[in-house]
């Protein structure tokens, strides 16, 4: 017989094919409703009695709908969001750690009124060490054939959430889980798969590194090291992957619903053991929304456009971006508009930032909310944090580590934080301290000129940073930070502080360029 997986990760609230920049246009090749009619026609071609449906987590933040949906009063508008995902008619799903940004109520609202069994094998009871939501495995049968599911998250949630969002949780190794349950499940089952929120720290055919190992994702080393799984249904990372190595299928379907993950299992009916096993993605572009997923939330939708375009304030003067790509390189007024935004509710001595969205254009005179969600589209909260002036040196010598200058002696950023996955998120600049970075000297000591109004920096001397707190918390591979260093975290998200800061006075955009790479 042919067993069927189908599996989305990363949809972050992106319903309909939209990504709400025009709201004219529908026609965006993303949305959980094409993510649905691709899993049902699909389903009709192989039979339910063949097929199973995964989810791999980071449903309830990302979309301005999602951010909609949580502005709202009541759970009214999170009960139509959960029956969206409901009609897609999953078996089994985790979660990932973006669903847990709006905190725990939330989130329990979101899990008991899933249809489908949450699977969490690794965030657990802080005090019995159990798994705190959910169930532990679950085993469906399919033709006579017995298939296990495992379901982890990364365990790095607590490096990015205020811990008010994880109150009484403990995240523990998604590896030392899956080897821990892989033991007691396999005997059981003919076929055992794993959705994992959690992606490959190495590529998962070459196993060289791509990144530091330090937790955030375990895929090659569950890959390689616990032989029981057959089938890798991950997410996080934002990937396209699609392959079969090691005995092992592994696939991960991009970000906002662009694809649905498809492993086909060759079975023999007798033994129940796996002759052959295939991998693809199947893009749901190629596909029409689903109408029943748009009709449950066609209201929820039409509010968050009339949301979105409500004007927030009006600026004496635009702050553009031209580019996110040479913002980042060369600075932008928007991205000192978030600076100053940033030491004024933190009174810090100076603010660090990255661009957080490909598609951020910045700010004309009048601000929408609609702006503020497409050039900072994450749940973040503002942090401040004590550092001495070397430790802040070290930071920025970190980032200007993300660049290389290519053969014709131009500025560019190294290709592992372009592939596999864009990770320019963590390409940090910062403000008011201006600083020069020469990239053809060694990683470590290119940082020149650095001044703060005007004093070079003292390496003993306390400083105040503003950061958001998934950096402050350890996002990104930086030096320094540690929970231990944050002295205050400021109780608003962006959309809330862009808000009050942009209609507190009138504003002067500061557009000069503090910083310059060479």
């Amino acid at each position: 017989m042919k067993l069927v997986f189908l599996h989305s990760s990363d949809t972050h609230g992106f319903m309909l094919p939209t990504d709400y920049q025009n709201k004219e246009n529908y026609d965006a090749p993303i949305g959980l409703s094409r993510v649905s009619s691709a899993i049902k026609s699909e389903k009709a071609k192989y039979g339910a009695d063949n097929v199973i449906v995964t989810d791999a987590g980071d449903c309830l933040q990302g979309s301005p709908l999602a951010s909609y949906t949580h502005s709202m009063d009541d759970y009214s508008g999170l009960s139509k969001f959960t029956d969206a995902y409901n009609e897609v008619g999953y078996d089994a799903r985790c979660l990932g750690n973006h669903d847990f940004n709006f905190g725990l109520d939330y989130l329990a609202y979101y899990i008991d009124n899933n249809k489908a069994p949450m699977v969490n094998d690794n965030v657990l009871d802080a005090e019995t060490n159990v798994p705190a939501f959910g169930r532990e495995y679950v085993i469906i049968e399919k033709q006579g054939v017995k298939v296990g599911l495992l379901g982890i998250t990364t365990q790095y949630v607590p490096h990015w959430e205020p811990k008010e969002h994880i109150e009484g949780l403990k995240f523990v190794s998604a590896f030392e889980k899956i080897k821990h349950y892989a033991k007691i499940l396999r005997p059981q089952v003919d076929v055992l798969a794993v959705m994992y929120h959690g992606g490959f720290e190495s590529d998962p055919v070459t196993g060289e590194a791509t990144e530091p190992h330090r937790g955030e994702n375990e895929g090659y080393k569950i890959l390689t090291e616990i032989p029981e799984v057959d089938v890798m249904l991950t997410g996080h990372q934002h990937r396209r992957l699609n392959l079969v190595t090691k005995n092992t299928a592994i696939v991960q379907p991009g970000y906002r619903g662009e694809a649905v993950a498809e492993v086909i299992l060759d079975i023999d009916d007798d033994t129940k053991k796996i002759k052959e096993m295939s991998t693809k993605l199947i893009d749901t572009k190629d596909y029409k929304p689903d109408p029943k997923v748009v009709n449950i939330v066609k209201n929820l939708d039409l509010n968050t456009q009339k949301w979105l375009d409500q004007p927030i304030a009006q600026l004496s003067e635009p702050a553009p971006i031209e580019n996110a790509m040479k913002g980042r390189l060369e600075g932008a007024p928007f991205i000192n508009l978030l600076q100053q935004m940033q030491l004024w509710f933190t009174k810090a001595d100076v603010s660090a930032t990255a661009v957080m969205s490909e598609v951020a254009k910045g700010f004309d005179k009048t601000v929408t909310l609609r702006d503020i969600l497409l050039n900072y589209p994450y749940a973040n909260q503002l942090c401040r944090v004590k550092l001495t002036g070397k430790e802040l040196r070290h930071i920025i010598e970190h980032s200007a580590s993300f660049l290389e200058k290519d053969s014709d002696g131009k500025i560019k950023f190294l290709d592992r934080w372009i592939t596999p996955k864009p990770q320019l998120y963590h390409f940090d600049v910062f403000y008011p301290i201006e600083y020069e970075a020469d990239i053809s000297k060694p990683v470590g000591e290119r940082i020149q000129n650095l001044t703060l109004n005007g004093k070079p920096l003292d390496d003993n001397k306390t400083y105040y940073l503003a950061v958001n707190n998934y950096r402050a918390m350890g996002g990104g591979f930086y030096p320094e930070y540690s929970v231990d260093k944050i002295d205050m975290t400021l109780d608003k998200d962006y959309v809330q502080m862009f808000t009050e800061y942009l209609t507190h006075d009138k504003i002067t955009v500061d557009t000069k360029k503090n910083y310059k790479f060479y």
